[in-house]
């Protein structure tokens, strides 16, 4: 009898400690899950941030509308869940906005006409959400992306067509 208690003591202490290992990976696993999350979210937000700033160093924008741009990234994860599908969105809509911003930076740099883009990213901004509960899933799927469709200029479009015609003219 006595072995019996023995070795069911040894085989409880052997499942308790196969538990505790089991678990401790676990976490780890979590951990390293939601720091690989977190280091992508940085990677897209410093990202977007340096694009404000340029902005902002070019005095295209004042600094109420560089706070107001700035929510946009920043709120994303208020109203959303930090999962791998919201992340993945996350990466696609700022990453395409980001990537709008640059081009009309460089069209501005060209065309050296900062009020039509302080113009229209001034609309923009009046248009975003005041209050970060406005910044849902249905904001970032289906309002910023028309929303965004303002910022672009047209003007500059037509110029840099112009441009690479009489570019591709010069070279037959």
């Amino acid at each position: 009898m006595g072995f019996v208690v023995f070795l069911a003591t040894v085989l409880l202490i052997v499942l308790l400690t196969t538990f505790l290992v089991i678990d401790n990976n676990r976490k780890k696993a979590i951990a390293l899950e939601k720091q690989q999350q977190n280091e992508r979210i940085d990677i897209v937000s410093s990202r977007y941030q340096q694009v404000i700033q340029n902005y902002s160093k070019a005095r295209i924008i004042k600094p109420k509308d560089s706070s107001s741009l700035m929510k946009i990234s920043n709120n994303f994860f208020v109203m959303q869940s930090k999962n791998e599908e919201n992340i993945s969105n996350y990466e696609k809509i700022i990453g395409h906005l980001t990537d709008l911003f640059e081009v009309e930076l460089s069209k501005f740099e060209l065309a050296e006409d900062k009020l039509l883009l302080s113009k229209q990213i001034y609309a923009f901004t009046e248009q975003l959400p005041s209050a970060g509960h406005q910044f849902n899933s249905d904001f970032y799927l289906h309002q910023l992306p028309s929303l965004s469709q303002q910022v672009i200029t047209t003007q500059y479009q037509t110029i840099n067509e112009e441009a690479e015609e009489s570019l591709l003219e010069t070279e037959v």
